[in-house]
């Protein structure tokens, strides 16, 4: 009998949740590896002691995550990952999400995703001086701007550039998937903004930035935190979700 058959304790859920949970661990690990070749069905019946239903099932859940793909009459093979149903996915939750507590969970994920790429500026030496003057020019830009719909669109601009210029691929794709929400969300706030809360957002840029050409990166991540924070109590004195 196959080590990998599955427990009789586990079969009270349906059968193609283990088998699924025993592939995408294999993927995951890197035992195979993108482009590998699944065995065939009927391969992999016979080693999970289950029905070809269960099979179909299972790798059905794994191709809509994007796991795997299938090519009729050759296969299923490892996918090497589908960022674009990850950027539908969150583009579709960041334009429905309008409650308070989906609003805080994405403010959230921003101080993270944004502190990570600060992270990684503030340390990295390559093209630093170049990615660092994109970001001076944004500030000088905005410290001139006094149409509030254009700072609100260059405050969007320096936060976005924060994450194409980190050096991460998968970070600047989450950036221009967030782009519609940002501009939704720091365009209103702007809007609406007294010339006191504009003259804030630029002293808290530039804090980042400061932080940024010392190669602190601690010091540019807490920046961030105290940007965003802030930014987050300006838009609720104003009535605006963040």
């Amino acid at each position: 009998m196959s080590k990998d058959r599955i427990p009789a304790a586990v079969r009270q859920a349906p059968l193609s949740e283990g088998v699924e949970q025993k592939l995408e661990q294999r993927i995951l690990s890197g035992e195979w590896e993108e482009g590998f070749k699944l065995p065939s069905e009927g391969k992999l019946c016979e080693e999970f002691g289950v029905s070809r239903t269960a099979v179909r099932e299972a790798l059905r859940e794994l191709r809509g995550r994007g796991i795997i793909e299938t090519v009729n009459g050759s296969g299923s093979y490892v996918s090497g990952g589908n960022l674009e149903m990850v950027s539908k996915a969150m583009t579709a939750y960041s334009s429905l999400a309008t409650d308070s507590k989906a609003a805080s969970d994405l403010m959230e994920f921003r101080i993270l995703i944004e502190g990570a790429a600060l992270g990684r500026l503030a340390r990295s030496k390559r093209n630093k001086a170049t990615r660092l003057q994109r970001l001076t020019d944004i500030l000088e830009a905005m410290e001139q701007e006094s149409d509030p719909t254009e700072f609100g669109r260059l405050d969007s601009r320096f936060h976005l550039s924060i994450l194409e210029t980190c050096n991460n691929a998968f970070i600047n794709m989450i950036g221009q998937t967030l782009y519609a929400h940002y501009q939704r969300c720091i365009g209103e706030a702007h809007a609406v903004a007294t010339e006191g809360m504009r003259k804030d957002t630029l002293t808290e840029h530039a804090a980042i930035v400061e932080a940024i050409r010392n190669e602190d990166a601690d010091a540019a991540r807490e920046a961030l935190e105290e940007h965003l924070t802030a930014a987050a109590e300006r838009s609720e004195m104003l009535g605006i979700g963040q």
